[in-house]
């Protein structure tokens, strides 16, 4: 993560409302990159939050530092008096200890169980400042690090107080590392006097060399001073910087200087914050590019098996697809011959059964005609039944639509899991419930075809076929019936009459003629029966690529609160 801007640099301009980043920030943690670091971004809220409350307040300074540096020393040559333990047991301190104005607010560190001293500000070297002894941070009691951090989260500068040693103590460093950008730190070389000015020069150029390197703080911002608290507490100032860090500390008392320090502070906390919200946005628009990648292959290889699966269920459809494009056709022609189209072949052998028997007994031939259009209409009716089951069964224990989920789905539910989202978080549905959604596209599909797909190629047939086919097809009939109506005005004039031999002959012509071209009226029709399976087809694949992208769409779709609010708190920034 990139580190945010120190305190130092950030410029006095009015911070955000800590109001507003609370609220960005509850919605944030709905991100589970975030989630993971709820303590640590709440801890910076509350460090953002006290340092807009306290903005005015007398300053909280903390001597921290390593065993035997020095600290409880220091506190009392500050104070005048002795405040702190001093010895060789170490540690000497193991609770912080507080010396404070009176009337100054200590709720947060007295929660901590810390050793409160008051003094009366205004009545000698101090005005306003409140002074923190803490425990040593390389103690071999961890607790005594955690009671360090808590003093130091309710303080404003960390006093860092070191000895020889303790300079590059890898324990000290680790722990500054969390404060060094939020905290204005204040370099302190003690035990001044047991080692030269070369030598004292050496080490403040380490600790500069430390601040840089190790705690990212800019080159020219740390300024060491070389002091000796135990000769200090006696008066003097064998190193001549004691009075420099005197100085340094009661300009701090001003309300100018602890404006601008707690200012400073609050916007190294928000640029913390926005950093983590930044690298938690990252995190999390990455993890969805995998689940979208996952999901998107998986839908792919998913619609195959769907698409390959309906092209087979309308071939065992085909037969009942063309009826209904050969009843539809029939329906929009006219003349004997869409009369023969509108009959099924059962339909079609009773006919010709009903025209039989109607030279012998009328009333048989009727009973006839009628019993085969009865057995049409169930049998129409019974083919579509069995097409429907065709197309929509699940086919085989697990149906082909359970399948397809499980094959689109599996991989972006792993890809969420192995990054510890929940797949339900990230807007990925059950294999259940997309393969309920694979059904019903299905069956969407299937009354297209058999409904709009069979009408719009029938209409797509009929716009050459009423001017060119069936024209042709009932010429001839035309041609026979203008022949009779010809021989029955010559034989009423000039006689005989006409036998009833002359007109069942003339009907069974009829009915040949009608025949052949209701044939050939079904025949070209074939293409239209490509056209609807084609139509059916391309809608079912229409609505797989709808489902897909509405599935990429609502991938993530679950986070999008919480995604804009850790975008809106990454671009956080002190107002202009």
């Amino acid at each position: 993560m990139t580190p945010p801007t120190s305190s130092a640099e950030l410029p006095s301009r009015p911070l955000p409302p800590p109001q507003r980043v609370r609220v960005l920030l509850e919605e944030a943690l709905g991100l589970p990159a975030l989630a993971a670091s709820r303590e640590t971004l709440e801890r910076l809220l509350g460090d953002y939050e006290r340092g807009q409350k306290l903005a005015d307040a007398p300053l909280r300074i903390a001597l921290v530092g390593a065993t035997g540096a020095g600290k409880s020393t220091l506190l009392n040559a500050l104070a005048g008096v002795t405040l702190a333990q001093e010895g060789e047991t170490r540690p000497t301190s193991r609770e912080p200890t507080v010396f404070a104005p009176e009337g100054a607010e200590l709720e947060a560190l007295e929660a901590g169980g810390a050793k409160v001293v008051r003094y009366r500000a205004g009545g000698g070297s101090w005005s306003g400042q409140v002074l923190v002894d803490t425990p040593d941070l390389n103690s071999v009691e961890r607790v005594h690090r955690e009671r360090t951090a808590r003093a130091l989260e309710a303080c404003d500068v960390a006093l860092v107080v070191m000895h020889r040693g303790s300079v590059a103590e890898a324990v000290q460093a680790e722990f500054l590392e969390g404060f060094a950008r939020r905290r204005r730190l204040l370099f302190v070389l003690n035990y001044a006097d047991e080692y030269g000015k070369e030598a004292r020069e050496a080490l403040k150029a380490q600790v500069r060399e430390l601040a840089h390197s190790r705690l990212g703080l800019p080159e020219g911002e740390v300024h060491p001073f070389a002091i000796s608290a135990r000769e200090a507490k006696a008066g003097r100032d064998v190193s001549g910087e004691f009075g420099a860090l005197l100085l340094a500390l009661r300009e701090m008392g001003t309300r100018t200087v602890a404006e601008r320090v707690r200012h400073g502070n609050a916007a190294a906390a928000l640029a913390a914050l926005s950093a983590h919200a930044r690298e938690g946005l990252e995190a999390t628009d990455a993890l969805l590019a995998q689940v979208h990648h996952a999901l998107g292959g998986g839908m792919d290889a998913g619609a195959r098996t769907l698409r390959d699966d309906f092209e087979e269920r309308l071939a065992l459809a085909e037969g009942h697809l063309a009826q209904s494009v050969r009843r539809q056709a029939a329906g929009r022609g006219w003349g004997p011959a869409a009369l023969w189209m509108r009959l099924s072949l059962v339909g079609a052998g009773g006919l010709g059964a009903a025209t039989l028997l109607a030279r012998a007994s009328l009333p048989a031939g009727l009973a006839v005609a009628a019993a085969s259009t009865v057995l049409d209409a169930v049998q129409a009716r019974t083919r579509a039944a069995a097409a429907r089951e065709r197309v929509l069964a699940p086919g085989g224990e697990e149906g082909v639509a359970e399948r397809a989920a499980r094959t689109a789905l599996v991989p972006a539910r792993a890809a969420a899991t192995a990054a510890g989202l929940a797949p339900g978080d990230a807007g990925i549905p059950t294999p259940e419930s997309l393969s309920g959604t694979f059904q019903g596209l299905r069956e969407e599909a299937w009354r297209f075809t058999e409904g709009g797909a069979v009408a719009a190629a029938v209409s797509a047939w009929w716009r050459w076929a009423r001017w060119v086919l069936l024209p042709l097809i009932n010429l001839p009939l035309l041609a026979l019936l203008a022949h009779v109506a010809w021989r029955v005005v010559h034989a009423y004039v000039e006689g005989p009459l006409l036998p009833a031999t002359y007109f069942l002959n003339a009907a069974a012509l009829a009915v040949v003629l009608a025949i052949v071209g209701g044939t050939l009226a079904s025949l070209s029709l074939s293409g239209a029966v490509r056209r609807v399976k084609s139509a059916g087809q391309q809608r079912f694949e229409e609505r797989l690529a709808e489902v897909k992208d509405a599935l990429l769409t609502e991938a993530g779709g679950a986070l999008s609160v919480p995604r804009r609010a850790a975008r809106e708190l990454a671009d956080l920034r002190p107002a202009a």
